[in-house]
């Protein structure tokens, strides 16, 4: 894998080792894994609110297609930037082709060239993931039909599927009570067991995380070693007393709390680190530097 702006998947390569959780995403794999197979499907949609484990599950089924060099010979991951245009997405689509488009300064030139390049591969897997508006494959060079290839695509709304003309489209739903408690434990983790009512206030507070597995897992780990009662009742708290205008809100909520059981010196690194556009590779040796360049961290001497 190369970025976090998009990536040649290559044999070999894991891209999640986050496992999934709840019965209905190993029947949405299922499904998926059925389409993969099937040559009559060409465009694949997974839909759902945003933390509810779309792209986790897509990773899986990437990790699955590695292994399986029959269903597809190269498989291209794109994280589609939000307002994205035609361009940016021919440019991200053509690195990992090994295509240089930036002689072609008209848009056809561009299309034609991508094309082209693409109908010469075969059975490859095009994954667009977080895709926030339609588009027209043809106009960016994906050509229709694809004849033994597939693009899948990960969404927050079922519109976009169905106007990308997806006829296999999943919506990706929440996680029940017990598998969002059985989520929430195992990333608190088991170094020291709970007492009794801290394990009360802790069923609450997965419960509050409305079967989210990025809220359960976010606020889990933030409270991972948390013996104080207190703190766990503030938790709480501000969870019930949290307004949501909607799920989308909520997710926000139990991330903004996440962030708040985080001391100083984390919640600033956080912040650094929100400054790079998510399409920019940060390194992690250059980010620590800069964090004690910044005066956030101390450099330890050995």
């Amino acid at each position: 894998m190369e970025n976090s702006s998009g990536r040649l998947v290559q044999p070999g390569t894991s891209a999640s080792s986050t496992k999934l959780v709840g019965r209905a995403f190993e029947q949405d794999m299922k499904v998926i894994r059925s389409w993969l197979m099937d040559d009559e499907v060409s465009i694949i949609g997974i839909y759902g609110m945003g933390g509810v484990g779309k792209t986790t599950m897509l990773q899986h089924i990437c990790n699955e297609l590695l292994e399986k060099r029959d269903i597809s010979h190269g498989v291209y991951w794109v994280n589609v930037p939000q307002g994205f245009k035609i361009e940016e997405l021919q440019d991200l689509i053509a690195k990992y082709l090994k295509l240089d488009l930036s002689s072609k300064d008209d848009n056809l030139s561009r299309v034609v060239k991508l094309a082209k390049e693409l109908a010469k591969k075969q059975k490859w897997i095009l994954i667009l993931d977080d895709l926030w508006n339609s588009f027209e494959p043809q106009e960016v060079g994906i050509p229709i039909p694809l004849k033994g290839s597939k693009l899948i695509m990960t969404t927050r709304s079922e519109m976009v599927c169905r106007q990308m003309n997806s006829q296999n489209n999943i919506r990706v739903d929440t996680l029940s009570d017990e598998e969002s408690w059985t989520l929430f434990m195992e990333k608190l983790g088991h170094d020291k067991p709970l007492s009794p009512e801290i394990e009360r206030i802790a069923a609450d507070v997965a419960r509050e995380c409305a079967g989210l597995p990025l809220g359960i897992v976010t606020l889990a780990e933030s409270l991972k070693g948390v013996d104080d009662l207190h703190e766990w009742r503030i938790t709480l708290k501000r969870l019930k007393e949290s307004n949501f205008w909607d799920m989308e809100d909520q997710m926000f909520q139990i991330l903004r709390l996440s962030y708040d059981c985080l001391d100083n010196s984390a919640q600033q690194c956080f912040v650094y680190c929100a400054l790079f556009d998510e399409r920019h590779k940060i390194k992690r040796e250059v980010l620590i530097e800069s964090f004690i360049e910044e005066g956030i961290i101390k450099e330890i001497n050995r």
